[in-house]
């Protein structure tokens, strides 16, 4: 492979991952078992995507969002079939990862202590968040993160949206009462 028809790839996946990272985590959001997976097969859909294009070319893939739809469904498959399997054999933390990369070091001395209190509250609302279903995990993110209405929300997860408001509502007041 050239350098120009490497650096062209890149430059193409980039463009396409900013176009389509939106709709393609919303409909892993909506299909994942686990709020935690979201992230892993979103980012093996978008690895093998891009081994596709650097294989094939760019010309390969005519509509990048079904395309890469249709990878989300096989990625999901894959990946449940290993979980499955894994699961069968032992047991796995896989939040012990994520937690170590939470952490961190700031370098201003007037905020310290105020970045502190923040980050133990974030800690602490994200502990209360893992505690709860999934449904309400996946309503939380899209709602706050995704800035999705609640029409939206309950469309893409399949729920009544006075099902989705009262959720938020009870977790909002969870969350206070528990950092009171």
């Amino acid at each position: 492979m050239t350098g120009q028809h490497s650096s062209n790839v890149k430059e193409h996946f980039e463009e396409i991952y900013e176009k389509t990272k939106r709709s393609v985590t919303l409909f892993l959001i909506s299909r994942c078992k686990s709020f935690d997976d979201v992230n892993d097969v979103l980012q093996e859909v978008y690895m093998e995507y891009f081994r596709i294009l650097q294989k094939k070319g760019i010309a390969y893939v005519r509509d990048e969002e079904p395309f890469l739809i249709s990878l989300c469904k096989k990625k999901l498959s894959s990946y449940y079939s290993f979980w499955d399997r894994i699961a069968n054999r032992t047991s796995i933390d896989i939040s012990a990862e994520s937690e170590l990369n939470e952490q961190s070091v700031y370098e201003e001395e007037s905020s310290v202590e105020d970045d502190f209190y923040r980050e133990e509250m974030l800690h602490d609302v994200k502990e209360i968040l893992k505690r709860q279903p999934d449904c309400v995990q996946k309503i939380f993110y899209l709602y706050y993160s995704m800035e999705l209405s609640v029409t939206e929300i309950s469309g893409l997860l399949h729920m009544k949206p006075q099902t989705v408001k009262n959720r938020l509502f009870r977790t909002r007041k969870l969350i206070r009462d528990s950092l009171r």
